[in-house]
């Protein structure tokens, strides 16, 4: 191979990291935006939400702004995708918060126990608290956040042990989605074990964990509904995501493509993106009544007991913020608010 060869395909080579590396890639489109997330190609955060918000917005920029999806980490691992989104390695990430630790201590008040009862509630609840509180929006201030939500809220299933009262968890051991869900758990007498969900179905089979805190639509996406005899309602915990966008993407737009973006994401993308998570567990119960498991709802009367095993984990979070400098008591309160105003309106 001639010297000049050498020369031109390294020159190449040079020229390709550099436009993969700027996130904007050099495609004859004034604004190719890289979009990564670490969920399924086929989930519907992609299908339903991502790629119907894409075609709106190059849509309405008449193409001059146009995207790629990268789905299933491919790009990078689920914990790195906020990162990915603040050096400018993607222009738009989505993933959990809860996967960058100690981060987002104000967002993990949707995973007190009791706040959502659905996934597009919860994300109007999280979409309200960010525009209301700068010091949750200051948690988010190397990125500019498009929009938040969260899942479906956590339930319990369990193979063996139905699940009424916190009497009936002591000494189970049930697979927790997040730190403050091991408290959740801690404090009911639990014994919290931290594994991928992908692991929850073998596990629970095999009797290596007697149960696990999940939304409902694991039950569907995960085929838990075959290994879980009983499911007891009670939105124990919640889980936030993230959407957010790359500071020097976002500038780079002139200010009628700003307005595309944020015209087509907030609340009301925050409220579609929960809703696909309800759908799912919506089919999830389904499978799972279907499948003769026994689903125990928490009523007002058995929730006294709950609320009050549980009042440690609210009085331990607020108090733990306040040390913090936050203004734990305020978001808390706000958020019981919401909760019960949003929930009103819906009827």
């Amino acid at each position: 191979m001639s010297r000049r060869l050498n020369y031109f395909i390294a020159l190449c080579f040079m020229l390709l990291l550099t436009s993969c590396s700027k996130g904007i890639a050099s495609t004859g489109s004034e604004h190719h935006l890289i979009i990564s997330h670490f969920l399924p190609g086929n989930h519907p955060i992609q299908t339903e939400v991502f790629q119907e918000i894409g075609s709106e917005i190059e849509e309405k920029s008449n193409g001059v702004i146009t995207y790629d999806i990268y789905p299933a980490n491919a790009l990078g691992g689920a914990g790195s995708q906020y990162d990915m989104a603040v050096t400018g390695e993607v222009d738009i990430a989505l993933s959990v918060h809860g996967y960058s630790p100690g981060r987002f201590p104000l967002v993990s008040i949707l995973e007190l126990p009791f706040l959502a009862e659905t996934a597009a509630h919860g994300s109007e609840i999280m979409e309200h608290l960010y525009q209301e509180f700068p010091s949750i929006q200051a948690e988010h201030s190397d990125t500019i956040p498009l929009y938040l939500f969260t899942a479906d809220p956590a339930q319990l299933i369990t193979k063996d042990h139905p699940i009424q009262s916190p009497e009936d968890l002591k000494g189970l051991r049930i697979r927790s989605p997040s730190p403050l869900a091991n408290d959740i758990l801690e404090v009911l007498g639990a014994v919290p074990v931290s594994m991928p969900m992908g692991d929850v179905y073998e596990s629970m089979e095999r009797g290596v964990i007697d149960g696990a805190m999940v939304p409902l639509e694991a039950l569907y996406n995960y085929n838990l509904y075959e290994v879980a005899a009983y499911i007891t309602v009670g939105n124990f915990s919640t889980t936030p995501f993230f959407t957010v966008m790359n500071k020097d993407t976002y500038e780079r737009l002139s200010n009628e493509e700003k307005e595309i973006i944020n015209g087509v994401t907030g609340l009301e993308a925050s409220i579609r993106s929960g809703s696909v998570f309800d759908v799912d567990g919506e089919k999830g119960r389904k499978l799972a009544k279907d499948n003769d498991a026994e689903i125990i709802e928490i009523n007002e009367q058995m929730l006294v007991e709950w609320e009050r095993a549980l009042d440690p984990i609210f009085q331990t979070w607020i108090k733990d913020m306040e040390k913090k400098g936050f203004p734990g008591q305020k978001i808390y309160n706000r958020a019981l608010e919401l909760r019960d105003d949003l929930k009103e309106r819906k009827k």
